[in-house]
């Protein structure tokens, strides 16, 4: 923005030399400058309002966002006493900046109409350009890209009607990153290399930085690894003195890169420096992209936890972002990990069932009414997956078990009875090699426990049962009763439901009367339907 009074001469080579500071990145020196302006008693009015907001963005380029607000709403003030609206309206888009780039964009999306109020009230046509295009940032981020791009081009013409080349450059940067998000990557690449040449007029070497950064994911989307490594390397040995906003992103891409190449020791490297970067710089999206991209990471190396963990952790900053594409993607991913634990335990469930005629369903029953009772119980929704799982893999180690011992429609032998009730220590020992999310150990190996210790196989009682355990006895026990058996035909609910009552010691007996109350009035007694069985087939944290 041009200052409308005249400075002498010296004031004028200050702001030149702190402008000339910012196109070649050494914020530092910027902030020297700008900090001695907004003091120079010399320098008038305006020129020390400008100081003040050109030093508050200088200060979030070195990322210190506390910093930058401090300095503009400072200028808010000053430009408040002295009665310009226009000050104040460039202040205000640079604290939407700042909000922006710290993860909260309700309140920058408010700074930033807050501004072009302001700005339309003057008729300051390059200022209204610029805050289109911020608002097309957030539109992107949160995944409205048709939105971002109206955005983006109506900012485009505001620039190129006043003849500004630098900022129209900025702003088809801008309009590249939809096209890529969209999967246009040829008109991405269009936009991106018209920005290079309006930069390049400009001699603007920050900005070509800038740009260079954002070229490395469009070469990574068409799968063009060697060009993108080479421009990572190219960026990562520039100078040093200031540490550059972007060099985070570039750590990412090059932790991309290499897990697409599987350099999994490389990948995980870059990756976790990508992840300190943007700590120490408080860039909440940046922190978001790279737990998406260790999510990826992980599942490429089998590491089911870590993956399950990092994909929570990107939702839960995706959504504080607000950024709903990304959240959708977060969750499908989150979803198709989770399918593929679903799918296993279903298969081992079925190989158990296969062995023994008269079980047929008896895991996904025996799921579905644990989840039932563990909902009442208080289990979060993710806790609730996992929890799943364990009670379909419950009688797992019956694999062991002889079919004959198995399909016997008498009492067992002795020797029969302690081949049984090995299952769960079997089952262990089957699914110890497999690193699941969610903790199925205690479902497993507990669910034979009794309320008043008689159980097997470790004679636990009471609360030292495994509270999944005492709410996976109460769903076993229920389905083995209101099923045909080998040794006897299936109860009624009613009849079940007085067994159970009358097996004093065997449950906890809150969870019990807890279960029987429901199962007393499902839809059909004590046998959900096909739509109800699949209530927590899905669930994820929420």
């Amino acid at each position: 923005m041009e200052l409308k009074a005249a400075e002498s001469p010296a004031i004028r080579n200050s702001i030149d030399s702190a402008k000339h500071a910012e196109r070649e990145g050494r914020w530092a020196d910027a902030c020297a400058l700008y900090e001695r302006l907004v003091r120079d008693p010399d320098a008038n009015a305006d020129t020390r309002l400008a100081a003040l907001r050109w030093l508050g963005r200088a200060y979030l380029e070195q990322g210190n966002r506390g910093a930058a607000l401090d300095v503009l709403e400072a200028a808010v003030t000053a430009a408040d006493i002295v009665g310009s609206p226009p000050a104040v309206a460039q202040a205000l888009n640079v604290i939407g900046i700042v909000y922006q780039v710290g993860g909260d964009l309700d309140q920058a999306a408010t700074m930033y109409q807050a501004a072009r109020s302001k700005a339309e009230l003057t008729a300051d046509g390059a200022l209204i350009a610029m805050i289109d295009q911020n608002l097309g940032t957030v539109a992107m981020i949160r995944g409205d890209l048709r939105g971002a791009l109206e955005a983006f081009r109506l900012s485009q013409l505001g620039y190129q009607t006043l003849g500004l080349r630098n900022h129209e450059a900025q702003v088809l940067n801008n309009i590249a990153l939809a096209y890529m998000q969209l999967g246009e990557l040829a008109d991405a690449e269009a936009a991106y290399n018209e920005a290079a040449r309006g930069f390049e007029q400009e001699g603007d070497r920050a900005r070509l930085l800038d740009l260079s950064v954002n070229k490395v994911e469009l070469y990574i989307a068409g799968r063009r690894y060697d060009e993108a490594l080479a421009q990572c390397d190219e960026l990562l040995a520039a100078p040093a003195g200031d540490v550059p906003v972007w060099r985070g992103e570039v750590f990412r891409h090059v932790g991309v890169i290499a897990r697409e190449r599987a350099d999994f020791a490389k990948a995980a490297d870059y990756l976790l420096r990508a992840e300190q970067h943007a700590v120490e710089s408080g860039n909440l999206l940046l922190r978001a992209d790279v737990a998406e991209q260790l999510a990826e990471l992980y599942w490429a190396q089998k590491r089911h936890r870590e993956m399950l963990q990092s994909l929570n952790d990107a939702h839960s900053l995706y959504s504080q972002l607000k950024a709903q594409h990304r959240i959708a993607q977060v969750e499908r991913r989150n979803g198709a990990l989770e399918a593929r634990f679903l799918e296993m335990a279903k298969q081992w469930g079925d190989s158990i069932e296969s062995k023994d005629r008269y079980t047929q369903g008896h895991c996904e029953r025996v799921a579905f009414f644990a989840c039932v009772l563990a909902d009442s119980a208080g289990f979060n929704s993710r806790s609730l997956f996992w929890f799943r799982i364990g009670a379909l893999l419950h009688d797992i180690g019956k694999i062991i078990v002889p079919t004959d011992v198995l399909n016997k429609p008498g009492k067992l032998t002795d020797e029969e009875w302690a081949i049984m009730k090995r299952h769960p220590e079997a089952g262990l020992e089957l699914v110890a090699e497999i690193d699941f999310p969610g903790d199925i150990t205690p479902i497993i190996r507990n669910h034979h426990e009794r309320w008043d210790g008689a159980g097997y196989p470790d004679g636990l009682s009471g609360e030292q049962i495994p509270l999944a355990a005492r709410i996976l006895c109460v769903a076993d026990v229920y389905d083995a009763l209101t099923t045909t058996r080998s040794y006897r035909a299936g109860m009624t609910h009613a009849r079940a439901a007085e067994i159970m009552r009358a097996s004093t010691g065997q449950f906890d007996p809150h969870l019990l009367d807890m279960f029987l109350d429901w199962a007393g009035t499902a839809d059909i007694p004590g046998r959900p339907t096909p739509q109800r069985m699949a209530i927590f087939a899905s669930a994820v944290e929420s």
